[in-house]
């Protein structure tokens, strides 16, 4: 595709060998290696950290056909195989050290950014193009979240044979080889092993084939053979996956059709925004559900929107492969804007459609005048600096969750990963609080796996603080939410096992409330049981204080007492029937007497 005169030795070199790789590889490195020792962050925990099936290389057969293996937490289940592979392997060469996972993350974060100058040079006659999209990509602030967020591996892994197979099947139509072709429906398969976003590729190519004439009314027939790999792999995938798409987009979708496309309307302006201007970013973006369809904000990006669809209409007849870099952000993007999903505005979304809008930028550049590469020099230097600032924010839980507080305060999710943080700190008070205004912040905004991370998470706090009693209650609504959750469930049974023991002061306590019930001192005996319910709010110093009161005479204190007793959690079956039979007797004779 390119022509032009010969660039000269080193040109050649910057162009189309070594030396603009080895450019490429050298400003990654600078910019991600020290994020080397960045933290595992929030689903890394339950994906990685925690997933038993990582630990053996036998698993890896499984992976192919059992989604549950992709998590600790049943709930959170992924049809990725290759990326349950690539976790495999990183704890098979280095267990949990964490050095390893990230670089793995920057290696094929480098890989892309050598495929896309690869990929852009094959589109532009303007020599070093593919070049600066390459460069400009690989400091792109937007591709933080992708290398320093190691469950985004994912997002980065589709890329990787996203482009692969685009690369291929152009070589493929250019070259009227079975080889290339072939090739690129298998690593257009490994895409789809890696995220369904990949589903997107046939549609790159035949956008490509449409711009570069291949796709004509004379060629029709000859491109229709090129198509059914295509379709043969991705009716395969579907008929995979079809379950779980059943149930997002039809049975249980988070949200109707028509709020859907309106708030992702508003989405899709957002994410331009942020890949043309990467300022404000945030692991979790203060963006809220559209409430109806005539909203303001609905019309205006809308109309945005369409406005934009007119120029690329227009730009069609003018210059087809700026239509094609100009589509790339809309193509990636197409399946978040059809398949409803729990985060409305996510980073690592963007990653493959700021492919485009490197290209386009770096083309723009060295094209507009004298003193465009010195603007684009300028501009790698300010993504350089965004993209060190924002791996410093993903170093550790702490850091990322604050940066999210302060930026997105509406958010329920900053808070409760922030009540983490304190709970990991035994920062207990703070921690409740923090849980408290993940609950009440924005309530329709919380997913039944948020609600139930906070109920089960409160209930741990008020355990280590030794609220056992409080502790058990927040454990009860986890489990009423989910009741296989097995931290909840395994929690609640340890603590009714701690409960049903009485500990040494407290037995000191008990034993001598006893001594002066029997002496018929029930004053005394009550004062001994308070000093050990402060100590223990064990069922059976509620029990002998319950009995106390009636030896006293003091009935309404009586059934006050034994209604603790019932709503008490982990009660002994026989201690908790004679209390419902006391409390009923004395609120029967407490009515006759009235």
């Amino acid at each position: 595709m390119n022509t032009g005169n010969g660039p000269g030795q080193w040109g050649r070199a910057l162009e189309e060998g070594w030396l603009g790789w080895f450019a490429i590889s050298v400003v990654v490195l600078i910019a991600y290696f020290p994020s080397l020792h960045n933290a595992f962050q929030y689903d890394d925990l339950h994906s990685i950290v925690e997933n038993p099936h990582l630990r053996s290389l036998s698993n890896l057969d499984d992976f192919f056909w059992r989604p549950d293996m992709f998590t600790a937490d049943p709930r959170s289940a992924m049809y990725r195989p290759l990326v349950l592979v690539s976790y495999a392997l990183n704890y098979a060469l280095g267990d949990y050290r964490v050095a390893g996972y990230h670089g793995f993350n920057i290696a094929v974060h480098m890989a892309n950014c050598l495929l896309l100058c690869a990929l852009g040079r094959r589109y532009f006659s303007t020599r070093y193009i593919g070049l600066a999209g390459g460069l400009l990509f690989a400091l792109h602030p937007i591709a933080g979240e992708p290398v320093n967020y190691i469950s985004s591996r994912s997002e980065s892994l589709c890329a990787l044979f996203s482009l692969l197979s685009i690369e291929l099947y152009c070589r493929a139509r250019e070259r009227s080889h079975a080889g290339p072709y072939i090739g690129s429906l298998l690593v257009f398969a490994c895409a789809l092993l890696s995220k369904s976003v990949g589903m997107v590729v046939p549609l790159a190519v035949l956008v490509r084939d449409v711009v570069t004439g291949d796709l004509s009314l004379r060629g029709l027939v000859r491109s229709y053979r090129y198509y059914i790999g295509f379709a043969v792999v991705a009716g395969a995938y579907l008929l995979v996956v079809s379950r779980s798409l059943k149930t997002a987009l039809f049975d249980h979708p988070v949200r109707g059709v028509w709020i859907q496309g309106a708030t992702q309307c508003k989405v899709l302006v957002y994410y331009l925004k942020l890949m043309a201007v990467p300022l404000g970013q945030n692991v979790e973006h203060q963006m809220m559900v559209v409430q109806g369809l005539s909203e303001i904000t609905v019309w205006a990006c809308s109309t945005l929107l369409g406005s934009l669809a007119y120029c690329l209409m227009l730009l069609w007849r003018r210059s087809r492969t700026l239509f094609f870099w100009l589509i790339w952000p809309g193509l990636f993007l197409l399946p978040t804007f059809l398949v409803p999903l729990n985060v409305l505005a996510n980073e690592h979304r963007l990653y493959i459609p700021a492919m485009g809008m490197a290209v386009l930028l770096g083309g723009l550049l060295l094209r507009i005048s004298r003193w465009g590469p010195l603007v684009f020099a300028v501009l790698l230097l300010v993504y350089g600096s965004l993209s060190v600032q924002r791996s410093q924010v993903w170093r550790t839980p702490a850091t990322l969750w604050a940066d999210a507080l302060a930026k997105a305060p509406l958010m329920p999710r900053p808070h409760l990963y922030m009540g983490d943080v304190y709970k990991t700190l035994g920062r207990n008070r703070e921690a409740i609080d923090a849980y408290h205004r993940a609950m009440t912040v924005n309530p329709k905004l919380l997913s039944g796996g948020d609600l139930l991370a906070i109920y089960n998470n409160t209930g741990a706090v008020y355990l280590a603080m030794g609220k056992m009693e409080v502790a058990a209650e927040w454990y009860r609504r986890a489990l009423a939410l989910d009741p296989g959750f097995a931290k909840a469930r395994d929690a609640l049974e340890g603590l009714n096992a701690i409960m049903a023991a009485l500990q040494p002061e407290t037995e000191r306590y008990y034993k001598e409330a006893l001594r002066q019930l029997v002496a018929g001192r029930p004053d005394l005996a009550i004062g001994q049981l308070r000093r050990g319910i402060g100590l223990q709010a064990h069922p059976k110093l509620y029990q002998s204080l319950a009995l106390a009161y009636e030896r006293q005479g003091d009935e309404q204190a009586a059934i006050a007492v034994y209604r603790k007793i019932v709503s008490m959690v982990g009660v002994a079956e026989p201690l908790l029937q004679g209390a419902r039979t006391r409390l009923a007797l004395l609120q029967s004779q407490a009515t006759v007497d009235e």
